[in-house]
């Protein structure tokens, strides 16, 4: 279990370079850790966490992990390491807390170790179309559990998992707490980027960027999981360096999108608004989270075609039929409508987060690509 916990897959440098300042006491009070989840960040906050709480750290490579502590780790229970995530508010509740959901953050960490995401989260906790956060509620809780003394006396270690989800009044009843926090308190914010954070939440913390996980490393770990060796090679190429998403693209060969994605371009292509109004109520009706994840992939297939258009093969990531497809395709993804082709599904994507009705949305974009596919280069 604690191997599993805290293995910094492919981030050795990363881990020893945190367990370093912890050791030497140059640890700032408050890190922030960028980069998508998969990278391996909750790994090395727990990792981190570990280190600081165990009894018998003094001197040795890594925790003991037999220590009163340590074991309590192993559990996911040690009374000085809070967790803070985003959820939804509850049925029948009127505040959105993470003490709510803390059986299933531990149990989704229990059965599938760090490498995870808010797809796997939000599958865990069965949200459907809720948009979860970290609401001002989640805030005073924090504010409260740190202001107590510390159970074993020494550190109290705080991770925000998914801070890029913190709400504005959220953010700013913890900077006071991010700027001056209680003696040996450690904060460890998770986002997949800074651009969603307050710009007052940046200069509080050390931000130190997680770097994509090495291909060889992900493709050991997917080997050792079971993965056929045909479905490791295509994960890896497709990943970025993300296991939650090399770990999704071996469960999924992302068939459905592929298919909507061909009939939806032969569509716009034939210049068919009938069809295109038919397949704008079929996008309404897979519902938010399904709407959002196609467009995301309609935006790497774009992206994958552009790259291959100008002869650069050694950087395209497709699997064997996207590529056959592809190579039809990209001549009509150039110079003049690539640009307002993703600032167009970029667009769309932002629409239906923010809950446009999904069939205008669909029906608007499918327009719009009628025009940009016959766009004379």
């Amino acid at each position: 279990m604690a191997e599993v916990l805290t293995e910094a897959i492919g981030q050795e440098a990363l881990a020893a370079r945190l367990a370093h300042h912890a050791d030497a006491g140059s640890l700032a009070h408050a890190i922030l850790l960028t980069g998508a989840p998969g990278r391996g960040g909750l790994a090395l906050a727990l990792n981190l966490a570990r280190r600081l709480h165990c009894q018998a750290t003094t001197g040795q490579a890594k925790p003991c992990g037999t220590c009163p502590s340590c074991q309590q780790h192993d559990q996911l229970q040690h009374p000085d390491l809070h967790f803070t995530f985003p959820v939804a508010k509850p049925p029948g509740k009127d505040k959105a807390l993470s003490s709510d959901q803390v059986d299933v953050w531990r149990g989704l960490l229990r059965e599938s170790g760090p490498h995870f995401d808010m797809q796997d989260l939000r599958e865990r906790m069965a949200l459907g179309n809720k948009q979860p956060f970290i609401s001002v509620h989640e805030a005073a809780d924090i504010l409260r559990r740190l202001s107590l003394t510390a159970h074993a006396g020494g550190w109290k270690v705080q991770i925000i998992w998914g801070a890029h989800l913190m709400r504005v009044d959220t953010a700013n009843k913890l900077l006071k707490l991010l700027e001056e926090p209680p003696k040996k308190t450690l904060f460890v914010l998770l986002a997949d980027s800074t651009e969603a954070l307050l710009a007052t939440i940046l200069s509080r913390t050390q931000i130190i960027p997680i770097p994509p996980i090495d291909s060889g490393s992900i493709a050991e770990q997917l080997a050792a999981e079971g993965a056929e060796p045909d479905t490791v090679r295509d994960a890896v190429a497709l990943c970025e360096g993300d296991l939650a998403q090399a770990r999704r693209l071996v469960r999924s060969d992302a068939a459905e999108e592929f298919e909507m994605f061909v009939e939806w371009m032969r569509t716009c292509f034939a210049r068919d608004g009938r069809k295109a109004a038919g397949m704008a109520d079929r996008f309404h009706d897979l519902g938010r989270e399904p709407q959002k994840a196609f467009l995301a992939y309609a935006l790497h297939m774009v992206r994958q075609c552009i790259v291959g258009n100008y002869g650069a093969d050694d950087a395209v990531r497709l699997r064997a039929a996207e590529r056959a497809f592809a190579e039809k395709f990209a001549p009509y993804i150039h110079h003049a409508n690539v640009v307002d082709m993703q600032a167009g599904l970029e667009r769309a994507a932002r629409e239906v987060a923010g809950n446009v009705y999904g069939r205008t949305v669909f029906l608007d974009l499918s327009m719009a690509m009628m025009e940009l596919l016959h766009r004379p280069k």
